[in-house]
């Protein structure tokens, strides 16, 4: 399943009652946490809930809970806990949710196709506008819809469409100067699934997004959770 939480991140928290407050990384991190599970009791016809119900469903402390959200002035009422409905519509708001951005993706292959074919994203607003790559034996293939096109049709698709995000799913050794191709027409985030850190200009946000990185984590877990070391036979 595609772990669609990363793509949240970086956001620009645009609430007016906020004005200029800086919020962390961590907290913002966790919004897209709490949209989800609020969006699942939201569908079940859960119309309120307190905080350390809450806290019992993500395993998250209920102060947890209440510091992150008094970030953005609390929402919730003493005794009375949150309006579900409401949380869900408010923390969407936070994340940008309640707008659309269009976005492409760089490079057709097993990744790119994958991602190109997730559903969820136009449910959260994430429009698939196009894709884009190299190889002249995948341009032309179709995804959901969309043409794959060759990458010297890039630029001009960027600045006709209004694409706001790009993802990156190339071999690294090309994904540095198409990221700066992007940012010189006009994209303002960069979801990157290529093997490589990018280094942009300010303002413009970059999600790196390394898949063995997290096997790796997964493995250290396991390890750790054994407490042996398991070689192969």
């Amino acid at each position: 399943m595609i772990n669609e939480a990363v793509i949240y991140c970086h956001v620009q928290v645009e609430v007016t009652t906020l004005e200029e407050k800086e919020i962390s990384q961590a907290v913002i991190g966790r919004l897209p946490r709490y949209f989800r599970y609020l969006g699942e009791l939201k569908d079940g016809g859960v119309e309120r809930i307190s905080s350390q119900d809450l806290s019992e469903l993500m395993k998250v402390t209920a102060s947890q809970i209440r510091q992150d959200f008094n970030n953005f002035g609390g929402f919730g009422q003493q005794g009375y806990g949150y309006n579900v409905e409401y949380l869900y519509n408010e923390i969407g708001k936070i994340l940008g949710l309640d707008r659309r951005h269009n976005f492409i993706i760089i490079g057709a292959g097993n990744l790119g196709r994958a991602l190109g074919n997730y559903l969820n994203f136009e449910k959260r607003g994430f429009i698939f506008r196009g894709m884009f790559d190299g190889n002249p034996e995948l341009v032309g293939m179709e995804v959901r819809g969309v043409r794959v096109r060759p990458m010297e049709e890039m630029e001009e698709f960027v600045a006709a469409n209004r694409i706001d995000i790009a993802v990156l799913t190339i071999p690294k050794n090309g994904a540095v100067a198409v990221a700066e191709k992007l940012v010189q027409n006009g994209i303002r985030a960069i979801w990157n699934f290529a093997h490589v850190d990018l280094n942009v200009p300010e303002g413009i946000q970059v999600e790196n997004v390394h898949l063995s990185d997290s096997l790796m984590k997964l493995s250290y877990n396991i390890r750790r959770g054994t407490g042996t070391d398991r070689k192969n036979v």
